[in-house]
């Protein structure tokens, strides 16, 4: 057996389809000086060919999954688009006489290893977007045909080192039972339609195409990761059994997802989503969403040279409140910084950007940026129930000086009779151990706290949440964290305030009973796992979960 990443529920097995990379090498070439046009004729040709390719890939998307599962495509379109990405290009092929397709590679890579350097799951995963749009526009530069995919008639385990967004929209669920690939998360778009598609992913399975050859025999949990090498004809059997009784479970899940999650025993629970991006909002109410947990605002300052104005950001946040129709909307103030890299933002390499120059340090750093920021909340506020949550506060000094800038905004906003929810809910993020140790303190300042346990769990047991090699620390159940929680939870009662989680361990069934067995009030995850947490929570005893934690405990 072998580990990955869940990417998406179920179980699979059967023979393995190894999917071979179309061979897109290119060498880097000086050209000479009269064949820069042709190159950059060449490049328009392919990158007209290729949003043909995405405009045909995008409606068969929503005809076959749905028009929020195809607004991948727009997005990606949107990128081909972008006269900064194209200018860079065209500036290679020009300014530096590179070849086309070394400029394309050149260029999108280097947009790739930006998202693939941040540290937030969602960001790092848009990483696979610009690979993938590489590969498309080399596929046309270079003449290159891959069909492989459209030769597979018979059910099959897909395994390969990667699969795109173009890849996953490909497959047919009658023939690809499974997923296993080498590289991924389980917040790529990739990940999204395997879900989306309803089937079973592991991904980040390393060395997997090395493990498994053309034929052989897999099954695969897509729930837990686990990935059985050569199962046994019983094994399979067991497998299959279980992919029956899990969408019979689908089923069951679905039924309940548009009731309010309450336990057999009355206590309620707001279950919520966590989304990066306006277009996500479909998903969250088309799951059952009951609010929007956390808002990455990241979205609006990354891959982009200039920094978004108030007005920008007005509009995106004001679509989401309107959106979501006065059920609640956190808004996680811009958490860059350090291993985030924005192009608008130079700064300065650090030897530890987990630990460095980041999210409310940065913004109480450069106080016009967070002031344009929280004007641009506030006044969206107005079209909607938002609330305001500062990341990564460590001391009770950081948050005070937040709020003084919120209330500076605030004050300029009635100076300029500029409507706004002057109730507005402030929060932060409960993701420093620091934090969680002076609860008590900060309680006092704001109105809920919100646990970011991704990086709580990997602060708390100085453990990087993405090195393997460290992987066995990296445990939501550990009595160390739930500790933790507890203690959050209980000076948060003592100061009339709630407390969500809106870290990966909120909508893992098992972790997320032992939340509310704490006291956690709110849970936040990706859109997707709503249903079924929904239902867990319906079938569970708010008394016997309290129990079983303080046994544990």
């Amino acid at each position: 057996m072998t580990k990955g990443i869940a990417a998406s529920p179920g179980y699979a097995a059967g023979p393995v389809f190894l999917l071979q990379e179309a061979d897109l090498t290119i060498s880097t070439e000086s050209i000479a000086n009269d064949a820069a046009d042709q190159e950059w004729s060449s490049l328009v040709h392919a990158l007209e060919q290729t949003k043909e390719d995405l405009r045909e890939t995008k409606q068969k998307v929503a005809e076959k999954i749905g028009e929020e599962e195809s607004a991948i495509f727009e997005s990606h379109l949107m990128i081909l688009d972008d006269p900064a990405l194209t200018g860079d290009i065209q500036s290679e092929i020009e300014n530096e006489r590179k070849n086309a397709a070394w400029a394309v590679h050149d260029v999108f890579s280097k947009h790739a290893e930006m998202f693939a350097s941040l540290d937030d799951p969602y960001m790092k995963e848009r990483a696979s977007d610009f690979r993938d749009l590489e590969k498309r526009v080399l596929k046309h530069l270079l003449g290159v045909v891959d069909a492989s995919l459209e030769s597979i008639q018979e059910p099959v385990i897909l395994v390969a080192y990667d699969l795109t967004p173009s890849d996953t929209a490909r497959l047919d669920p009658q023939t690809i039972k499974g997923i296993i690939t080498e590289i991924g998360g389980s917040t790529s778009h990739s990940a999204i339609l395997a879900r989306n598609l309803q089937i079973p992913a592991v991904v980040g399975c390393p060395n997997i195409t090395k493990q498994l050859a053309a034929g052989d025999m897999a099954a695969l949990d897509g729930s837990s990761g686990e990935v059985i090498l050569h199962p046994t004809a019983d094994l399979i059997k067991q497998y299959q059994e279980k992919q029956e009784e899990f969408r019979t479970n689908q089923q069951r899940w679905k039924a309940s997802a548009q009731e309010l999650a309450v336990t057999a025993d009355g206590r309620r629970v707001e279950v919520a989503a966590n989304i990066g991006n306006p277009s996500d909002v479909k998903a969250v109410l088309d799951n059952g969403g009951e609010a929007i947990g956390l808002f990455r605002s990241e979205f609006l300052f990354l891959d982009r040279d200039t920094l978004p104005d108030e007005e920008e950001q007005f509009q995106a946040y004001r679509q989401v409140a309107e959106e979501m129709a006065g059920r609640p909307v956190i808004i996680r103030t811009l958490d860059i910084g350090g291993d985030k890299q924005v192009p608008a933002l130079p700064m300065d390499e650090e030897l530890n950007p987990f630990l460095g120059f980041r999210a409310i340090r940065l913004c109480l750093d450069r106080k016009e940026l967070f002031m344009t920021q929280l004007r641009a909340i506030l006044r969206a506020s107005h079209y909607g129930k938002l609330r305001i949550m500062f990341p990564m506060i460590a001391i009770e000094a950081e948050l005070k000086q937040a709020l003084e800038v919120l209330e500076e905004a605030k004050a300029a906003l009635k100076r300029e009779t500029v409507p706004f929810d002057e109730q507005i809910e402030t929060g932060i993020m409960i993701e420093v151990p620091s934090a969680a140790i002076i609860a008590d303190q900060l309680a006092k300042h704001v109105d809920f706290f919100s646990i970011g346990s991704n990086d709580l769990i990997q602060y708390t047991f100085a453990a990087d949440r993405m090195n393997q090699k460290v992987g066995y620390l990296y445990d939501p159940g550990h009595t160390a964290i739930l500790r933790l929680i507890k203690q959050v939870v209980e000076h948060a009662d003592a100061n009339g305030i709630w407390v969500g989680v809106c870290g990966e361990m909120a909508g893992v069934p098992e972790f997320a009973k032992a939340l509310i067995g704490i006291g956690v009030k709110e849970l936040s995850m990706t859109a997707s796992l709503i249903p079924q947490i929904k239902y867990e929570i319906s079938q569970s005893s708010y008394a016997e979960l309290e129990k079983q934690v303080r046994e544990k405990l």
